[in-house]
């Protein structure tokens, strides 16, 4: 119906167009009772009653924090990290009970009085650390000295990194050098790189001690002609452009505020066009007429199947995985921790005094700075939940932004009751489960009306809580601009995230099964070197490379059919892609006061009681 369509939560919609129609509405309010929240209910967390500081003797910048309040969600242990939002990760000294009978009594709240009682103190063996990242040792891999072979190919390659400098020096322009004044651009040209100077300074270091006696008496010689050495030299450029003493002109290379706006404009603009592009054609890319396709796809591989294709999700990983923990039993492991919360010491609604250590003083001013308007609220960390790892979270692009969202643009992650500010990959989504290889299609754009996948770098998180991405900047200056929602999945690295390409031909010739294809390769090179990759076309044929044909790219291909003259010739290559280590926690405290306007909001007054 109409209403089930807008409201498909609600069990039955009420009207109030009269006095009986408001009574049974009451009557249904007075009888209900509201859901809880299951991600905050299975761990512990507080609003904060009062909040004191004890500064360190060391250092009086930090010191011990104390939270009184009530235990809400799950029970409290000391070996436990505490989250503040916007300051980060902190441990626990030791938990007091202090009932509200005592709390007159107490006085001085962090000092250890006869009064409150100690619950539980964190055991130095137990406690959870604040390392999260491992230090990958670097040279922990083995390396085998080089063969002949090797060094043949290493100089070869590096005759050519110098041919191709020489020519780039050449196409632009020469470089500059530094000379005495009145030598020409043809003689600065003779002049060796810098290499060869420092070879130089090198080889004068083992001079003996009577030569370094010698160049004593012209010590004082060298200092005089010191004072007039920007005087005497000058930058010259190889191609005949000179520069007055080496100076360059900045102001030359700085924009304009037009110049600069018509660069955003282009820039907006060629993001709207790739953006409709990859829409229209996905995942389709040109093959390079000035290089050789084997050199530009090195790192890619072609599948028989993308689902059941085997591929080693440990292959050639980046350093930063080394970084990162993973779990042989992710399952497992978080109904264990789940169910350690049980027996934990503090129990939900006592009311405690939570003694932090070594927090930073900035943490005391923001509870003392947001008073009335806003709550204090501290969040417990279950075990793990400090560490880095691959987290996954779905995204369902909101309807109200329409601007493009690519892969990799900036963004702030709303990870249930943490914040950061990441750069997420994006991947399809298999509603049906994971494949055989868990490898997953990357999205180089956030699309509209799909579930997408995202994939950063963060701290594990159990259990399910929900997830929203926001623009860093606002648009309109009043609140976030939200980018999307979704929900977070398990912390897997494993998972594979293949970015795809597709290389394009058109049929030459056509024989039946056979046809003679062009334009996808322009060498016969290339044609050698893909052939064992499957080629398909759009309307449905499937085929492979048989030969090439002469030197231009032309290459004989047979199909399980005959093909069409407007059909296209297809090939898809993968490659693996990694999310960068670019994650960092979202402090408030480090926004602009604009920026703090739109995420905190206009400043909430007190409610009057209506008088009845």
């Amino acid at each position: 119906s109409f209403m089930t369509h807008f409201f498909p939560d609600a069990d039955k919609v009420y009207a109030a167009d009269s006095s009986t129609d408001l009574q049974s509405v009451l009557r249904m309010v007075t009888t209900q009772a509201p859901r809880g929240i299951r991600w905050r209910d299975t761990r512990p967390y507080m609003l904060a009653e009062r909040v004191e500081f004890d500064a360190s003797a060391a250092d009086p910048q930090v010191g011990r924090l104390a939270i009184t309040g009530y235990i809400r969600g799950a029970n409290l242990s000391a070996n436990r990290l505490i989250h503040i939002p916007s300051f980060g990760d902190f441990q626990i000294e030791h938990i007091l009970a202090v009932p509200v009978a005592m709390e007159a009594a107490a006085g001085a709240a962090i000092e250890e009085d006869d009064e409150p009682v100690e619950l539980d103190r964190a055991d130095p063996a137990l406690q959870d650390s604040l390392v999260a990242a491992n230090e990958p040792d670097q040279l922990n891999n083995e390396q085998t000295w080089p063969e002949d072979a090797e060094m043949d190919a290493w100089k070869t390659q590096m005759a050519q990194m110098e041919q191709q400098e020489e020519e780039a020096e050449r196409a632009n322009g020469g470089r500059v050098v530094r000379v005495p004044k009145g030598m020409s651009a043809y003689q600065a040209a003779w002049i060796p790189e810098d290499d060869n100077e420092d070879e130089d300074s090198d080889s004068d270091s083992d001079m003996s001690d009577d030569d370094e006696d010698m160049d004593g008496e012209y010590s004082d010689a060298e200092s005089m002609a010191s004072d007039n050495a920007e005087q005497e030299y000058e930058d010259v450029n190889t191609a005949g452009a000179t520069s007055v003493n080496g100076a360059d002109d900045q102001d030359e290379d700085l924009l304009s505020a037009e110049e600069e706006a018509a660069h955003l404009k282009a820039y907006l603009k060629e993001r709207e066009r790739r953006n409709r592009d990859d829409a229209q054609f996905p995942d389709e890319v040109d093959t390079p007429m000035d290089r050789q396709a084997r050199e530009r796809f090195a790192r890619f591989r072609g599948l028989q199947s993308f689902r059941t294709s085997p591929w080693d999700p440990y292959e050639n990983l980046p350093l930063d995985f080394a970084r990162i923990f993973q779990f042989e039993n992710f399952k497992r492991t978080q109904q264990r921790v789940l169910r350690a919360t049980q027996t934990a010491p503090a129990r939900v609604g006592m009311r405690v005094r939570i003694v932090l250590q070594n927090v930073p003083r900035d943490v005391m001013a923001h509870a003392e700075n947001a008073g009335s308007q806003r709550p204090f609220v501290m969040f417990a960390l279950h075990q793990y939940e400090h560490q880095m790892s691959v987290v996954h979270f779905t995204v369902t692009r909101s309807a109200d932004y329409e601007e493009p969202v690519r892969s990799k643009d900036p963004l702030v992650v709303h990870f249930g009751f943490r914040r950061y500010t990441v750069r997420p990959l994006f991947s399809q989504h298999l509603h049906g489960g994971a494949t055989v290889n868990n490898v997953h299609k990357f999205e180089r754009f956030l699309k509209p009306g799909e579930v997408s996948v995202g994939t950063i770098f963060a701290p594990i998180q159990f259990g399910t809580v929900p997830v929203s991405l926001y623009l860093p900047t606002s648009h309109d200056g009043a609140l976030p601009t939200l980018v999307g929602t979704g929900s977070s999945m398990h912390a897997n690295p494993s998972r594979i995230l293949a970015k795809r390409v597709i290389l394009t031909g058109a049929p030459f010739k056509i024989h039946t099964r056979g046809a003679v294809i062009r334009y996808m390769f322009f060498n016969s090179d290339d044609v050698n070197w893909f052939k064992p990759v499957q080629i398909y076309t759009k309307y449905g044929r499937v085929g492979h490379i048989r030969e090439s044909l002469g030197t231009h790219g032309y290459m004989k291909c047979f199909f399980d059919g005959p093909i069409k003259q407007m059909d296209t010739v297809c090939m898809n290559l993968y490659k693996r892609v990694f999310p960068k280590w670019n994650t960092e926690l979202w402090s408030e405290h480090n926004q602009t006061d604009e920026q703090k306007r739109q995420w905190i909001g206009p400043v909430v007054e007190p409610s009057v009681a209506m008088e009845i």
